[in-house]
């Protein structure tokens, strides 16, 4: 109030203002506090590091003071509120750290103790802290640790964000239940944070990217692709390019960077490294689609605890996965059948290699799809027709069933062995060149089959000089340099490879070994491979 202005009591005003103008604001201001605490609740993680006093601080205490926060001011409509929504929001911005972890790396119950040795006398400014902190720990084995976090706190702070999330310090990982939550909540935290900060332990230059094993890791497949806004910062914390956000690439950037020309060829060489597309590592869309090539990218990455390499992909699918931590390979074999059970991309079958233990139609680990078969599974049967045709355009329908009745597989070839197997032939694979076979364990009785694998071969044994292929007989001496036929008009003749396939460039590995009666010493293998070298 003005000096000299001498305020005159308005009973009909205080009256209206007491029985509407006040009641309308705590109704707004309530209504505000509600959608503040609900996305807090439901977008932040579990707790953040506070960079303007260094503790740790979960929802329920920012909840409380970003609510308190919003609802000053005179706000008397809902466009105020929206408003008000909004600038709480830019309040709650927060870094996230991606990196490999050392060790020993701080953990929830260090930091805290940490803590409180920095705190016992308060700090006066964010650089004091920082001071103390270093003082206190300099000569620990966390030194590297907390190198790393006073990195991110700095870049947190440039990037006017007031909080910080790393993985390490914020999750309780003595909490199953905090624990479960935060890895199934994990793209998303990424995703929506103001800016990732991933930090290059072993890069000095974008062009030494190669080697660092920041890109052989599980979990940071997600922290690349997630996030909206991404910055990378070398081992001694310098930004790799000057732009604010990483990711912000103009179209004409964008098209250098896809032809190796980008300046500093940060995401050509990162594209090189991961075999992730440009377009996917600026702007990845989650979801259950090209499943095949998505396992692709992490079948050279690794992960501490076996389930991890399931568990951080979740994300990346967005499906619904519980955390059980003890099942081991269990765990992707659970990720493929809820990926079965929710999409229709038969790409999730396009592997080789060893099966699951649980169940034989799905590969062991993503590294089965590190050399995709190249199912032609663009090429599906319209509707209404028969989805277990054997036609080269139909076949990919084929490997997504488990059990097959004989009658439905009119060129099935049987062998006899203890297990009772046999292969049926799909067709050309989606690579020049190659082609693909389906085989199959008999169970029960004669007439019922179940898929055991997909392999591809150079050879499309349907032409080869045979009556049909189960003619084909190798002796254990003769694998490198001679196929025996023992076709009925040439019975146990020798005949060189170079026959069928005179290609010089070519070195044969082994053929497919059906049961040779009538030889001394066969061998039977299981798979077929003829590959140049």
């Amino acid at each position: 109030m003005s000096e000299g202005v001498v305020h005159v009591p308005n009973p009909k005003y205080d009256a209206y203002l007491t029985a509407h103008i006040i009641p309308k604001l705590n109704r707004h201001h309530d209504a505000l506090r509600t959608k503040i605490g609900h996305y807090v609740q439901n977008n932040l993680p579990i707790r953040l590091i506070d960079v303007s006093t260094m503790a740790l601080v979960d929802r329920a205490t920012l909840q409380e003071q970003i609510g308190e926060m919003a609802t000053q001011g005179p706000f008397t409509c809902e466009e105020s509120d929206c408003h008000c929504f909004e600038k709480a929001k830019d309040q709650l911005k927060y870094s996230i750290l991606s990196h490999r972890w050392g060790f020993p790396e701080l953990t929830f119950g260090d930091y805290l103790k940490l803590h409180e040795q920095v705190t016992r006398n308060p700090p006066s400014s964010f650089d004091e802290a920082i001071s103390r902190m270093q003082t206190l720990w300099e000569a620990t084995p966390y030194k590297s640790s907390l190198d790393k976090l006073l990195g991110c706190l700095k870049v947190t702070t440039q990037r006017q964000c007031k909080y910080a999330w790393i993985d390490t310090i914020c999750i309780n990982k003595e909490s199953s239940a905090e624990l479960d939550e935060s890895i199934r909540s994990m793209y998303a935290w990424y995703r929506d944070s103001h800016i990732c900060i991933v930090h290059l332990s072993q890069t000095h230059l974008s062009w030494d990217m190669n080697n660092d094993a920041w890109f052989t890791r599980g979990w940071t497949l997600q922290e690349l692709l997630a996030p909206k806004a991404i910055k990378f910062f070398s081992s001694s914390w310098q930004q790799m390019t000057l732009r604010e956000n990483d990711k912000d690439l103009s179209s004409t950037e964008q098209e250098a960077a896809k032809r190796g020309q980008d300046q500093p060829p940060l995401w050509s060489t990162i594209s090189k490294i991961t075999g992730i597309p440009i377009d996917d590592l600026l702007d990845f869309k989650p979801g259950l689609y090209d499943i095949s090539k998505r396992m692709g990218w992490a079948a050279k990455r690794r992960t501490t605890r076996v389930e991890d390499i399931a568990y951080c992909l979740i994300g990346i699918f967005r499906v619904n996965l519980s955390i059980s931590y003890g099942e081991k390979e269990g765990a992707f074999y659970r990720l493929q059948a809820e990926i079965m059970q929710n999409s229709d991309d038969e790409s999730l079958f396009d592997w080789q290699g060893s099966p699951s233990t649980y169940n034989s139609m799905f590969a062991l680990f993503p590294e089965c799809f590190s050399q995709a078969l190249g199912l032609a599974i663009e090429n599906k049967p319209p509707v209404g027709t028969d989805p277990i045709s054997t036609s080269a355009a139909n076949f990919d329908r084929r490997v997504s069933r488990i059990v097959f009745y004989k009658s439905e597989l009119p060129d099935l070839e049987v062998w006899t062995d203890s297990k009772a197997t046999a292969f049926t032939f799909l067709g050309p694979s989606t690579t020049p060149g190659e082609y693909l076979m389906m085989v199959l364990e008999q169970i029960g009785d004669e007439e019922c089959y179940k898929r055991m694998k997909v392999i591809k071969t150079p050879f499309d044994l349907k032409k080869l000089p045979f009556k049909n292929a189960s003619e084909i007989l190798i002796k254990y001496s003769q694998i490198k340099n001679k196929v025996v036929s023992n076709s009925d008009e040439n019975p146990a003749s020798l005949m060189p490879l170079d026959n069928l396939y005179p290609t010089s460039n070519v070195t044969f590995e082994a053929i497919l070994l059906f049961n040779a009666v009538s030889f001394v010493n066969p061998v039977r293998i299981s798979t077929l491979s003829l590959y140049d070298g």
